[in-house]
């Protein structure tokens, strides 16, 4: 069973990457950072992909379920165009619906290189917060509006 501490902060992290889906528009997703050369969409797409791959070790029949959106024997995302942020945003919610279910049930954290599942989850909190920095910088580089800071700092505070 997962403290409350955890799960909260899970949630938030959650809305934090659903508030800056909401804030995308399908042009913004080939906006690249300037250091790794990633598209937004390939950060999104990995961040969906890491979720997976690890949850995968400790509870893989549910994790198994989560839609493969890169091709794992190239390592390369799909095709940006059969992207859409329809999909990406269903994908993202109910990725991390499955991944808070399954933590909160499961007791084993199976072969996962982590002390627990709770830190699991942290770590992709991590993670996640990583990958809309590189976002955020591939947006600015490309002239695009950034997401207001309430809609990525404020779901952290009370009130």
């Amino acid at each position: 069973m997962l403290s409350e501490s955890v799960k909260e902060s899970w949630k938030i992290n959650t809305r934090i990457n659903l508030n800056l889906l909401g804030h995308l528009s399908s042009d913004m997703l080939v906006a690249q950072s300037s250091g790794s050369g990633h598209t937004v969409a390939q950060h999104l797409v990995h961040m969906i992909d890491a979720l997976k791959f690890w949850g995968q070790l400790f509870d893989k029949p549910r994790f198994s379920t989560i839609p493969d959106l890169a091709d794992p024997q190239v390592e390369a995302i799909v095709p940006i165009a059969d992207l859409d942020l329809a999909t990406l945003r269903k994908v993202m919610e109910e990725s991390r619906d499955l991944a808070l279910e399954a933590a909160d049930v499961d007791k084993d954290k199976g072969k996962l290189p982590y002390h627990s599942i709770e830190t699991f989850l942290i770590h992709i909190i991590a993670h996640d917060s990583h990958h809309r920095g590189q976002i955020v910088l591939a947006l600015k580089a490309g002239g695009h509006p950034l997401p207001e800071d309430s809609a990525i700092w404020s779901p952290w505070r009370i009130g």
